[in-house]
């Protein structure tokens, strides 16, 4: 079983088209047998969908977003993409949740490169991992941890993803962290659970705008499966390692013990300012 691109798109000006560019390089590159999911959000370029078909990828679904459900963020056009794939009743082992770092400006323009080179670069051996360590639903490179004394903005849509409120499809409470910068990967199992949860109400509701940063990811921690996480330590600089573990046993989730130090990385980072990433060092 093969894996899918999620894609969301942004890009509303011409000299933001190279980042375009980079990204369907990259999946021609390490992609070239997945299909592609394509949201485009309304004030994007008209040229957007030429250009995307000028690479000739496997693109199974291309629309763009209704101006009525745009978030002003990469939100909006991922909820217009997982339409597509909602209509399409198609299975995917694994599902990379990917859109245009750095389309809009180009304060990214160091992190782009970096995911594209240490995430989406390494496709094989980041499905090889999830694919042979029991459990694993997701893979993301860096995170945040999740304070109990902050009052999120974050709202559930649909189905509860954020309250924890507990039911028979999801039986745990969310990770005590979450992914940051809206790329990473999900694997079948929760993604098959979320797609027979979500109804019509998901696909015609304006998501907040943080949505698939602060809310979607939790599917996978909500279902039971392991959330993990490349990097150790969290944008504030804290050890993610410690909200992990409280998620593992507030949930008795004995089968996650050996999972909450298996860390690949362990370097501090600042999300804000260049370069983004301070590689292998703790001070």
């Amino acid at each position: 079983m093969k894996s899918c691109i999620i894609f969301s798109c942004t890009i509303i000006s011409e000299q933001r088209l190279i980042v375009l560019h980079r990204f369907l390089q990259t999946f021609q590159q390490h992609f070239s047998d997945s299909d592609l999911y394509i949201g485009i959000n309304p004030n994007s370029l008209t040229t957007i969908e030429s250009i995307i078909n000028s690479y000739n990828l496997n693109v199974k679904y291309m629309q763009r977003c209704p101006a009525e459900l745009y978030s002003d963020s990469d939100a909006s056009a991922y909820q217009i993409a997982l339409k597509g794939l909602y209509d399409s009743d198609t299975e995917y082992e694994n599902y990379w949740f990917i859109h245009t770092k750095s389309g809009v400006n180009g304060h990214s323009n160091y992190l782009r490169e970096w995911y594209i080179d240490n995430f989406l670069a390494k496709r094989d051996s980041i499905e090889t991992f999830i694919n042979e360590t029991p459990g694993v639903g997701s893979y993301g490179m860096l995170g945040l941890e999740f304070d109990d004394n902050r009052n999120y903005e974050e709202t559930d849509c649909d189905i509860d993803l954020f309250k924890n409120t507990i039911t028979s499809d999801l039986p745990c409470t969310h990770a005590n962290f979450f992914y940051i910068h809206t790329l990473y990967v999900i694997n079948k199992k929760p993604m098959k659970i979320f797609l027979k949860l979500i109804s019509d109400t998901w696909f015609d509701t304006k998501l907040d705008r943080y949505y698939f940063e602060g809310v979607f990811p939790f599917i996978v921690s909500r279902t039971g499966y392991f959330p993990y996480i490349e990097n150790q330590y969290g944008c504030s600089s804290k050890d993610l390692q410690p909200y992990i573990e409280r998620w593992v046993t507030e949930n008795n989730l004995e089968n996650y013990k050996n999972y909450t130090n298996i860390f690949k990385t362990n370097f501090l980072f600042k999300q804000l300012h260049p370069p983004y990433v301070n590689s292998n060092t703790q001070s």
